[in-house]
């Protein structure tokens, strides 16, 4: 939350990325993050310079952060990218997510996940989800279960017979013999998948055997 009039505070110069793309911000608005508190009021260098370096961040995804520090909005990434391939909009969203998640912002990262499950189809676009999935697993905790359920959601749609191309199996299948959280969900995901499949098999039996028994009372 941000006490007073956040515009009356100290503005800061964020060079992100490797080509050194220059943005502003206010202190009081960069705080909401508690490592860019710390950066901004703290005996750091950058509390002096009013600098703050970021090489490793992607300019597009930290220009979608600032812009949710003022507005407490996200950026339409489908403004920027096509949202076909790995390039897409969806990767942005996942950079988004895992810089909320860098920079301890819990909102963020809510806001994120509810626009990631409305973008993510892996119906239509089964490899660049699994891209994407293999790069949040890569860089977020594994104790993180709101994007794990999310995940195993969609992996499970992935799993119809129709969807399930040998280019989709043999990635599927390398993830899941890589180990590690994602490989754990990608095996309930199996699983869940399986004891739907045998839950509906059982029910359409037990339908089958009242009409059968119907029929023959009737004879």
């Amino acid at each position: 939350m941000i006490c007073g009039n956040g515009f009356d505070s100290q503005m800061f110069t964020l060079t992100v990325g490797p080509e050194a793309k220059s943005f502003t911000a206010h202190a009081a608005f960069l705080s909401q993050s508690p490592v860019f508190e710390k950066m901004c009021s703290g005996q750091f260098q950058e509390s002096h310079t009013c600098e703050i370096k970021l090489p490793e961040d992607n300019p597009e995804v930290i220009r979608a952060f600032i812009q949710y520090l003022y507005t407490g909005n996200v950026l339409d990434f489908g403004s920027l990218a096509s949202g076909h391939g790995p390039k897409g909009a969806g990767l942005q969203l996942a950079g988004l997510y895992m810089t909320a998640e860098k920079y301890q912002m819990p909102n963020l990262k809510d806001l994120v996940l509810w626009k990631l499950g409305s973008l993510l189809d892996p119906t239509k676009h089964p490899e660049e989800f699994l891209f994407i999935a293999r790069l949040m697993y890569e860089n977020i905790p594994d104790s993180d279960s709101g994007w794990r359920s999310l995940f195993k959601d969609c992996a499970m749609c992935l799993l119809k017979p129709s969807l399930m191309s040998k280019c989709v199996r043999t990635v599927f299948d390398h993830y899941l013999h890589q180990g590690g959280a994602q490989a754990v969900d990608m095996m309930e995901a199996k699983c869940t998948h399986y004891e739907a499949l045998l839950d509906s098999a059982e029910v359409e039996v037990c339908e089958f055997k009242t009409r059968n028994q119907r029929s023959l009372d009737l004879r």
